[in-house]
């Protein structure tokens, strides 16, 4: 379970009581409430510090795909009623789930780079760091 569901990176709001409220959006239902004499804006405040806390920590990651992927994820996303960025993150959440649950080499280390295309002998082998200058 992705545990942003409720925040939305892209749109930078969060979930609460139905609907979905943007930062200013948040501070203004709290200002309101103290204002109407309800000072149960906890949730509310919690809600907003939550959201700060993801957009600070959040980094932005561009990624090239193929057209015909690139409308797949759209198309579910659509579907699915979350923005492509959601999909994105969660698939890959799911994508470093699965290779640490099948022990697969730690997601975090540096990866060897991939042979050069037509790359032959022992510059391919050794994951390209030998190879020549063309």
């Amino acid at each position: 379970m992705d545990p942003y569901a409720d925040i939305d990176l892209d749109s930078e709001s969060v979930w609460l009581d139905g609907a979905w409220f943007t930062r200013e959006e948040l501070a203004r239902k709290i200002r309101e409430m103290i204002e109407q004499g309800d000072f149960r804006v906890s949730r509310p405040s919690q809600a907003l510090e939550r959201l700060e806390a993801a957009i600070g920590q959040a980094r932005t990651v561009n990624v090239r795909m193929p057209m015909d992927l690139a409308e797949a994820v759209a198309a579910t996303a659509h579907r699915l009623g979350r923005p492509v960025g959601h999909l994105v993150r969660e698939a890959v959440s799911y994508y470093l789930a699965a290779a640490a649950a099948y022990g697969l080499p730690d997601a975090t280390a540096a990866e060897p780079e991939p042979p050069a295309a037509g790359a032959t002998g022992p510059a391919s082998e050794a994951g390209g760091a030998a190879r020549k200058a063309t």
